[in-house]
Parts: structure tokens; sequence; C-alpha cells
């Protein structure tokens, strides 16, 4: 075990750090229509299509 992180210890520690940030910004994204990415925009939308006077797609 110790030949194997002295050998690909940074491309295991570079693996994981890829998967967390996959992760994460899939957490953060969430699915469609879910998360409070896509709810931040669509309030941002909304927003300026009623202050525009037009109707919000």
């Amino acid at each position: 075990m110790k030949e194997i992180f002295e050998q690909y210890g940074g491309v295991i520690v570079t693996v994981i750090a890829i998967v967390a940030l996959v992760a994460l910004i899939t957490a953060i994204m969430g699915g469609g229509s879910s998360g409070p990415v896509y709810e931040a925009f669509k309030g941002l939308i909304d927003n300026f299509a009623q202050n525009a006077g037009v109707a919000a797609p």
C-alpha cells in the first residue's frame, strides 16, 4: 500500500478532488428545475420581465 501511494499519490488525490468537485457542482445546480441556481435565475428573469412590462416566458 505504501508503494502505491508513493507512486500514484498525486494521481489519487487529483481524481478524488475532481470527483468531489463534480459532486459539489451537481449538488448546487440540482437536477433540472430544482436547485438554488435555477431558482435564482428564474426569479431574476421573472422580476426583469415584470419590471419591463412583458410576459415572462
